[in-house]
């Protein structure tokens, strides 16, 4: 019989001190940036039963005017909605993935825009095992008791200096589809998995972050640490990170 692990998690999300807007989102324990014209800062935690098979997910929005807040909004609501309503079954993230990716590229066509999209890092629970997903450069590490390491997949060009353009994301027109980063691994008790927009991973350095999602403080104190820090290092961009970790 598979064991039922408790995923213990605190997210954090804000505009940074540069951008006028919020274009990041996410998904966590049903909750989402309702409201893509508010931009005060969302701290808090809680915890989930692996046997609820549940995901977590960050979303950063792409396209500057061209609404790229709406797109990860997009990506959360849609996201809420089919976790809500899925089936018993394993893995879901490619499925839930295109159908984000389908829904972004319908609001894209209803409002004439050449482009709207979002990057997404997604990790799902699933008894004793992990999924994960991503498009573009919002990243998933694993935190472990000799370090952290980073499981997703950057997906970027190469050879730029400076912000390279992103080569995958949700709302990609390309005609050979998403084709997104997939994984899957077994996780152990005391494992912390973390979930950050480039806001976070561009402006705190991954052993500081290693460091500060290994204290023994609440998760949401942990959260609300990391896009203060990220602020404190610049803010040149929105920042949101979800850290989940695991316990009996």
């Amino acid at each position: 019989m598979k064991k039922t692990y408790t995923i213990e998690y605190g997210c954090g999300c804000t505009v940074g001190i540069v951008r006028k807007n919020n274009e990041d989102n996410f998904y966590c324990d049903s909750k989402l940036r309702l409201d893509p014209d508010n931009n005060d800062d969302v701290v808090f935690g809680g915890k989930i039963k692996s046997s609820t098979n549940d995901a977590f997910a960050v979303f950063d929005g792409m396209g500057g005017e061209a609404c790229g807040e709406v797109a990860s909004l997009i990506a959360s609501q849609k996201m809420k909605e089919f976790c809500e309503n899925k089936q018993d079954y394993d893995e879901y993230l490619y499925e839930l993935a295109d159908s984000l990716n389908e829904s972004i590229l319908k609001e894209s066509d209803a409002r004439s825009l050449v482009l709207m999209g979002t990057t997404a890092a997604m990790i799902q629970f699933y008894k004793d095992e992990i999924y994960i997903l991503n498009a573009g450069d919002s990243r998933i590490y694993k935190v472990m008791k000799n370090g952290i390491v980073q499981i997703s997949q950057d997906h970027v060009a190469p050879g730029f200096v400076g912000k390279a353009p992103l080569t995958k994301f949700l709302g990609t027109p390309d005609k050979n589809g998403l084709n997104p980063y997939i994984a899957r691994g077994a996780y152990n008790v005391n494992d912390i998995y973390v979930l950050c927009t480039d806001g976070v991973s561009d402006m705190v350095d991954e052993q500081t972050l290693c460091e500060l999602v290994k204290a023994k403080k609440p998760l949401d104190e942990i959260a609300r640490e990391i896009i203060e820090l990220a602020k404190a290092n610049g803010g040149i961009d929105n920042a949101t990170v979800i850290v989940c970790k695991i316990s009996k």
